[in-house]
């Protein structure tokens, strides 16, 4: 499948990242206590993880470090100037004898007086270079090439690290609705087995029921409630696992606003899903761009052993300040400078070696991903049918549980019935509305997996 490696990703640079502060650490444990409790909806979290992802910060900040890089490598297609100043003053020994009074002889020895060896001066001197390289040999469009390409990889990198950051507020979401119906099912089989216990007791003080009869309505009370601490203790750790993905300032309590209900459904067919996986999926493009850094690598490598042509032009300006007449002498020299890097022990050659051998490793990940990609799209699909199955099961086992129930009540009050029937009864009504919720969630699961698949989250 033909992918075109320039495919931006949508959006990648929309959001506003986190500002890279450093949080003051807390001064009591009494600051550690969640002192807030947010009910939020699916979207909602989703738009905060976003906004507050650390992750996302840092993938934003690689593509303002490439843009960066891009700019760096054009720099190398325009001319560069400088310029020097220096100013030395200097006073030779003659002078500063003479400032003392003192008398110099010269070498034919004759009486030079106070000042006729001695110099004085603070000559300034400038400079100005202009330099055009105008041929590298593939040296300045391979580093530019590089750079374009490394900074497409990054930023095709920030989609596939916002992805998977829905994807993980996704799950962690469904985890919290799931653990929240757990409870909700384990509170009602609770107070069930409250009621068997009752009823068994009360039959026993009638002497129409049995001590075994309660013995086993005690057993089903305490499994009950341990049950239920155990789908507490799971609420708990789903509402800090989302709170800590959505990184908030504070510590916050977070409450799953939305209904547990089944998500819509998909349109579109297993093949017809595969093929659009392909086109979208920002991972498959990323390789295509790493491909072209390594080409880019390559051809900057070439470029080091090519001749390099500019253009250049230098002026200068001196003044010794004290020649008053002819003033600030100047000149200048322009011409072309070639220089070619003839043999350079192999160096270029392993350099160049090294990227084709990254091209080539980009290709075969490439197909890697492919089929992982394939993969996803069709245990994301069988998934997503298969619990569309299962909630139809088991909203019809709901309701024959619930039905069952109330019978077996019913026939251990006219006395035809026993105590087990109903502590079977209740049973299966427990399992089957927790089959009922997880069909759901696991249904709404797949779904986000194929989006997922598809790179359309």
């Amino acid at each position: 499948i033909p992918v075109s490696a320039q495919t931006a990703s949508p959006g990648a640079t929309n959001l506003t990242p986190l500002e890279p502060t450093v949080p003051p650490l807390p001064n009591t444990a009494f600051e550690l206590k969640a002192q807030v409790n947010r009910p939020l909806k699916l979207q909602d979290a989703i738009a905060l993880a976003l906004a507050r992802s650390p992750q996302l910060a840092l993938a934003q900040l690689a593509i303002e470090r490439g843009e960066a890089g891009v700019r760096g490598a054009e720099a190398g297609l325009s001319p560069t100037a400088s310029f020097s100043a220096t100013s030395t003053y200097s006073q030779s020994a003659a002078a500063r004898a003479s400032s003392s009074g003192a008398t110099f002889v010269n070498t034919s020895g004759t009486n030079t007086g106070g000042f006729s060896n001695s110099t004085e001066s603070a000559p300034l001197t400038s400079q100005v270079s202009l330099n055009w390289r105008v041929y590298s040999g593939g040296l300045v469009s391979g580093q530019i090439r590089t750079a374009a390409q490394s900074l497409q990889s990054t930023r095709l990198d920030y989609e596939r690290i916002r992805q998977d950051l829905i994807s993980s507020i996704i799950t962690a979401y469904y985890d919290l609705q799931t653990a929240d119906g757990n409870l909700t099912i384990g509170a009602a089989s609770v107070r069930s087995a409250e009621a068997t216990l009752r009823d068994a007791q009360a039959q026993l003080t009638a002497g129409t029921g049995t001590r075994f009869a309660v013995l086993q309505a005690n057993v089903q009370l305490a499994n009950a409630v341990q049950q239920n601490l155990q789908f507490q203790n799971n609420q708990r750790v789903s509402q800090q696992n989302l709170a800590r993905l959505l990184n908030f300032e504070r510590p916050t309590e977070v409450r799953a606003e939305d209904p547990v209900a089944r998500g819509e459904d998909w349109q579109m067919g297993l093949e017809e899903s595969i093929l659009q996986a392909f086109r979208q999926r920002v991972e498959l493009n990323q390789q295509l761009a790493l491909e072209g850094v390594a080409r880019g690598q390559e051809e900057a490598a070439y470029g080091n052993i090519h001749p390099q042509v500019s253009l250049f032009v230098n002026g200068e300006a001196y003044d010794n300040f004290l020649d008053r007449v002819s003033g600030i002498y100047t000149g200048y020299s322009a011409g072309v400078q070639v220089t070619w890097n003839i043999f350079d022990g192999g160096a270029a050659r392993a350099l160049a070696d090294q990227a084709i051998t990254d091209a080539k490793s980009a290709r075969v990940r490439y197909v890697d991903i492919l089929n992982s990609v394939r993969f996803g799209v069709e245990s994301a699909f069988s998934q997503l049918q298969t619990s569309n199955e299962r909630i139809a099961t088991n909203n019809t086992a709901v309701v024959s549980a619930e039905e069952g129930l109330v019978l077996a009540r019913l026939r251990l009050e006219a006395g035809v019935g026993t105590q087990t029937d109903v502590l079977i009864a209740d049973r299966d009504l427990t399992q089957a509305r927790v089959n009922q919720l997880n069909s759901i969630v696991d249904y709404n699961r797949a779904l986000a997996a194929l989006r997922r698949a598809l790179g359309i989250l």
